[in-house]
């Protein structure tokens, strides 16, 4: 396989409605796809989304930095098997330090023409699938307001939603989770402040929370303040989960050193891509960490997909956070079809991306490398 072509395409999606937490408010999606073409013509796709308070990303550092480089790295090089793609992966891995939403791109877009190329699914890269398709976990945001709470949940209650997160960094947090309790009695839930406060700040509200159940706490203080982080798992009994603390491998290795973390939160799109991704399960595995599955609030199917077949081949994992997000979130997603989960695994990804639905979404000009 002769990679003959890499191109960068900027796209941006309206939601259907905001979604908001204590770090930021989202009205859309902003996403750059990438597709890597081979010498037969197969495609294969990826997406980055990067966030500048997760991995310190920025879309325009992506699309005239660290894409291009990558890209330039890639054109022209011949892969005689699938292996040949995982090892230029592994070593581009090595060297690009925290350009993780880059590298995701990059990892899905690669692994997906290789298995169009070479007839084998995504899951292949992964050891095969080992369990059915994950259940979904559902997150209740600050888009929901909160004389509304009581009736969203009871609609999710119904619908036989199980796994719940709800965001908090609100004056009236404990008035929305006493509403979240009332509906799923008995079900403890999954809190996320996305370091909007102090430890200190962090063990008076847990304490003062104690009608509540609550399973763990993600990410309450600032991604470097592992202290903070141990400190709140020494002075209460709520599991710390780490969320934009646990981008890198160096990061999930500090976690464990300082114990600072219960429970990791593996997102592939902040982790590097599937390889990556699994590279920190496997430490978490070893160290005796929990493990956590999410989605990037406005990827689009490319990468939820990737995160579908990422939680049937790597076990330790309860749910998928934002699993079908698209369908009520995004206005338009960009795939024709959805690729099935039962069944025979499809070659790649398993995913048809819309030409033409994506230059509808499409911001400025494809950026071409060959």
């Amino acid at each position: 396989m002769l990679i003959e072509r890499v191109e960068l395409r900027r796209v941006q999606i309206p939601f259907r409605r905001a979604f908001g937490h204590a770090a930021h408010e989202r009205h859309k999606s902003d996403a750059v796809l990438v597709s890597i073409g081979d010498e037969q013509g197969q495609v294969g796709w990826g997406e980055i989304l990067p966030r500048p308070y997760v991995t310190g990303e920025t879309l325009e550092e992506v699309l005239d930095v660290a894409a291009p480089a990558l890209a330039h790295e890639l054109v022209g090089r011949r892969f005689e098997t699938p292996d040949g793609a995982v090892a230029w992966l592994r070593q581009a891995a090595s060297g690009i330090g925290r350009k993780l939403a880059t590298l995701c791109g990059f990892d899905l877009a690669l692994l997906d023409v290789a298995g169009r190329r070479f007839g084998c699914s995504v899951a292949d890269f992964l050891g095969g699938v080992v369990r059915d398709a994950l259940p979904p976990g559902v997150i209740v945001g600050f888009e929901i307001p909160t004389e509304k709470v009581a009736r969203y949940c009871a609609t999710l209650r119904l619908s036989g939603r199980r796994h719940i997160k709800v965001k908090v960094g609100r004056d009236d947090d404990h008035e929305r989770l006493r509403l979240v309790a009332s509906v799923f009695k008995g079900v403890p839930l999954r809190l996320d402040a996305n370091a909007a406060w102090s430890a200190e700040e962090t063990i008076e509200r847990l304490r003062s929370w104690s009608d509540v159940a609550i399973a763990s706490i993600e990410q309450p203080v600032p991604a470097n303040d592992f202290a903070g982080l141990r400190e709140i798992r020494r002075a209460t009994e709520v599991a710390v989960m780490a969320d934009e603390s646990v981008c890198t491998l160096d990061d999930a290795e500090r976690l464990v050193s300082e114990g600072a973390a219960d429970i990791f939160n593996v997102r592939l799109g902040k982790n590097g891509g599937l390889l990556a991704s699994r590279q920190v399960v496997e430490l978490a595995r070893r160290s005796g960490i929990e493990l956590h599955l999410g989605t990037m609030v406005g990827e689009t199917g490319v990468l939820s997909r990737a995160s579908e077949v990422f939680g049937r081949c790597v076990q330790g994992f309860a749910c998928l956070d934002g699993k079908g997000q698209n369908a009520f979130l995004l206005e338009r997603d960009i795939l024709e079809e959805e690729a099935r989960d039962g069944g025979h695994e499809p070659p790649g990804l398993g995913v048809r991306v819309s030409e033409s639905i994506v230059r509808e979404h499409q911001v400025g000009e494809t950026r071409v490398f060959s």
